[in-house]
């Protein structure tokens, strides 16, 4: 390699290091601090075409159809929101209620009868085995109990995290609905201003980024919905199988659940079975856990490729964007990181940048 190309080669590199450099400095420090601003905006961008389909059916003003429109949308968000966090946390403060008289009543007396049949199974051993056999019993007994005092544990702490938060989060959406306002009202202003602000050649590839952004995204959703309908196939077929009652309909809710990030199939299919080995119904719990195996191997298997090829990755570099994502920033991370990519390769490919 010649001198020439090496310095190319430097300094197209530091270049790049440089971009990512920044670009990991403002989603890191400063969206945070601007996310109100930005949600409002992108509530604006969304309820643009109900604003202007209404607007132009019949002939109102604009700036009124845009402020009724957002007022609607508030009051239905709002009510969903009181709805689902109310049964969350009547369904929540339930089960951790539940959770000692369930250990007495259920827990405590399924692990006394495994002993017992354990102590009779030991019967031919020597007294001091089965004082170590009883001892095992009932350190166990002991941890589970401790295990149950520190589920209920923290889970008070965890609600006393969410009310401590609770005034900023409300702060924050209090933010969110005054800019929001103003984005709707003065959407073409606001729009117009930022694109004045960036130069011809820029405004050229924010358009082209906008572009392959909505194609990118649309993609991922189809993937993520494949990937759904496998799991659902999976928990159907799994759970008809173990002749669960209500196969479909369970299988359909933790199907959903699997797509959440944070929790996944394992959040309902790992309790179930470990409660019911525990409850001495061995097939069903060793059933439940090998169906979490299948589905958690299948899924990690397709998931890269599927979501690669739907946005033009290949596989490996998808997961490697879905790990560095998700350790970066979290749950946006794991689908804002590989969307980026997708973007930037796109606009590489067809020579935009």
């Amino acid at each position: 390699m010649s001198t020439e190309k090496m310095r190319n080669f430097i300094i197209r590199f530091v270049f790049y290091c440089i971009i990512i450099g920044l670009i990991f400095i403002v989603l890191k420090y400063v969206v945070p601090i601007l996310l109100p601003f930005m949600v409002g905006f992108l509530i604006a961008f969304f309820l643009k075409p109900v604003i202007n389909k209404i607007s132009d059916k019949t002939q109102k003003s604009r700036r009124v159809v845009a402020i009724l429109t957002l007022i609607v949308f508030y009051i239905l968000l709002s009510t969903l929101l009181i709805v689902l966090g109310s049964k969350a946390v009547i369904f929540l403060s339930d089960t951790f209620k539940m959770l000692p008289t369930v250990y007495a009543n259920v827990i405590d007396p399924a692990l006394t009868s495994v002993q017992d049949i354990l102590l009779q199974f030991m019967q031919g051993f020597d007294e001091s085995t089965r004082d170590v056999i009883a001892s095992i019993g009932e350190s166990m007994n002991d941890g589970l109990g401790d295990l149950i005092a520190a589920i209920s544990s923290a889970a008070l702490s965890i609600a006393t995290n969410a009310a401590s938060s609770l005034p900023a989060f409300l702060v924050n959406f209090l933010i969110t609905i005054i800019a929001s306002f103003f984005c709707v009202v003065d959407y073409y202003k606001i729009t117009s201003f930022i694109v004045g602000l960036i130069p011809p050649r820029g405004k050229e590839v924010l358009f082209k980024i906008k572009e392959h952004g909505i194609d990118v995204l649309l993609k991922f959703g189809k993937a993520y919905a494949i990937l759904l309908f496998l799991t659902f196939i999976e928990l159907s077929i799994g759970l008809s199988l173990l002749q669960i009652d209500y196969a479909i309909l369970i299988a359909a809710g933790t199907a959903v659940v699997d797509i959440l990030p944070v929790l996944g199939t394992g959040t309902i299919l790992i309790p179930w079975g470990v409660v019911n080995l525990v409850l001495g119904n061995f097939p069903l719990g060793i059933g439940l856990l090998v169906l979490y195996a299948i589905i958690t191997v299948v899924r990690q298997t397709l998931e890269p490729r599927v979501v690669g090829k739907q946005i033009g990755l290949y596989p490996l570099v998808t997961l490697m964007c879905m790990f560095v994502g998700s350790y970066l920033f979290g749950i946006v991370g794991l689908f804002g990181v590989p969307i980026a990519v997708t973007i930037v390769v796109q606009l590489r490919r067809s020579g935009d940048i």
